[in-house]
Order: structure tokens, then sequence, then C-alpha cells
């Protein structure tokens, strides 16, 4: 039996076209608007209505973490200062959780902050931090001379150091609150400045249960008590762990406590971490937060 094929025409094509465009319109619409209808249903529509029921969804972070990537000219530079001024440097771990001390070249060590390269450092992260704090500006309602974003806020770079880890150190779960002697916005900053291949490699397709090492030198960031049976009850996670490499910085709100597994076998993890803050006072307990020109006043002392 022969079948003959006959092409549409260019007209049969464009109303296949334009029912096609129909069709996806209202798929679209389904998807975005919902109504009650007079029955009791749910009808969709085009356009709501003011006495149509209308859905979105809202997600209310539980916190705000910062990731940036320093060049490998920053990173070099970086490393061969701190290898140079390495002997020189005073011990800083009486102020310090980390327990940095199965090598004998396990240190935990001070910053000059008047030193080249460090300042240039710090006006970086400060910068990044900057940004960083301009996601709490709309909360907040925070600003400075119309400046609504903290491109203008002055930063007070608290404390630096440096933490050279080896087989079997580690850092137990703690946090950087610094804003005990005056009330401040502070956050604090971890860049992962030598990674050995061994954590840099790690497979992060092998599962926490499967006992193959996964975090093995990782940071692990806890901002709740959930449990993972939690997750049935449509609770969020309330923990990230972050595989450390070369260049990679974290920022953070002071208070996030965070800790850092053993490593096992040669090489040494080296970061550098710090605390920054932006001051501010009060006189009550208002939430007008019309207290910048202090920020301006300390600033002006500064400078």
């Amino acid at each position: 039996m022969d079948i003959t094929v006959k092409d549409p025409t260019q007209e049969e094509l464009e109303a296949h076209k334009k029912a096609g465009e129909e069709e996806k319109k209202v798929n679209a619409t389904k998807e975005s608007v919902a109504s009650t209808t007079p029955l009791g249903g749910i009808g969709f529509y085009d356009e709501p209505e003011p006495e149509q029921v209308q859905i979105k969804i809202v997600n209310k972070p539980a916190v705000t973490m910062l990731e940036g990537q320093l060049t490998s000219a920053m990173m070099e530079e970086l490393n061969n200062y701190v290898d140079n001024v390495r002997t020189e440097s005073s011990d800083y771990s009486s102020n310090l959780v980390g327990q940095i001390k199965q090598n004998d070249k396990s240190q935990q060590l001070t910053m000059d902050m008047n030193a080249p390269v460090v300042k240039g450092l710090i006006n970086i992260l400060a910068e990044s931090g900057r940004k960083f704090l301009s996601t709490y500006s709309e909360d907040l309602q925070l600003k400075i001379e119309g400046d609504e974003n903290f491109s203008k806020a002055p930063i007070d770079c608290h404390s630096i150091w440096t933490v050279h880890s080896y087989a079997g150190d580690y850092n137990p779960l703690h946090d950087h609150d610094v804003s005990y002697a005056q009330k401040s916005m502070s956050f604090s900053i971890i860049l992962y400045c030598k990674v050995p291949p061994q954590i840099a490699n790690i497979n992060q397709d092998i599962g926490l249960h499967s006992n193959g090492g996964s975090t093995d030198g990782c940071t692990q960031f806890v901002w709740g008590t959930n449990t993972a049976a939690d997750f049935l009850t449509l609770r969020p996670r309330e923990d990230t762990w972050i595989v450390p490499k070369e260049g990679k910085f974290i920022i953070f709100p002071c208070w996030l406590k965070h800790q850092v597994s053993p490593f096992y076998g040669e090489g040494e993890r080296r970061t550098l971490s710090a605390n920054f803050r932006v001051p501010f006072t009060t006189t009550s307990r208002s939430t007008s937060h019309d207290h910048w020109e202090n920020f301006e006043h300390k600033n002006s002392e500064v400078n």
C-alpha cells in the first residue's frame, strides 16, 4: 500500500506554532498565579486580581558567608613573605583554641600589620568585607551620607595570624567573638595559603559515613543544632563543610562556630585568619540605627 505524505502549508505551520505558544503561556501561568474559584477549587488566571489568592516562596537565610579567590601571584608573594618572617614571628597560640602541636613545625604566629604585603592583603580583605556587610544593609537600614551599601564603612582589622598545621593537628569547635570590648559588627576571615594534595584532591563524592576520610583537613561551619532526622520535618541543614583550596578565602560573621578536622600524611596545611570590626554605639534600643556618626568619628581618629 502506498502512503502519500502531504507537506503542511505555511498557514498550517503558523497555526501549529501559535497553538504551542498558547499552551506554554497557559502552563507558565498555572505555575505562577493561583486563585480560589467560587466553588472552592483552585483556578489559574493570566493576571492576579485583588480578590484572588496569591502565593510566593519566601526564603529566610540563617547565615551569610562570602567566598573569594586570590590570584596565584598574590598567594606566591604572601607565602614567600610568611616563609621569610616565620622564624622571627611571635607565638600567638595562647590566644587561640587550635591544637596545633603534633609536629616540631606546628605553629600559630602573629603577623605584622604594618608590613606592606600584610597591609595590602588587609585592604583587599576589608574591601571584600564591605561587600559582605552590604548583604545586611537592607535589614539593618544603615547608611553613611546616603550610601546604603557600606562602601564607606570604617573597618578595623582587630587581629591577624597564620596557622601552620601538620598531620594530627586540629581546631576544635569555636567562634571568633571579638565584640566583647565594644559593640561592633564583626566578621572573620579564613584564607587557605597552602593545602597538601591529600586534602586538595579529596573525592567529594565520598559520603560522611563511608570511612573514606571525606572531611580530613576540611573546615566545618555550624550554625544550629538540627540532626539528620530533622530533614524529614522540613528543617534545613545547619552546617556545611569547606574543602580547602589554595587562595580561597571565606568571610563569615564572627559568632559563627567552626572547626577543622585533622589530616594525615605529609605536607603543611597553612591558613591565615583575621578578625575585623565595624564598631558603633547606641543610646537606646530603638530600631532607627542612627549611629553612623560614631563610625565617622572613629574613622577620623584613625586617620
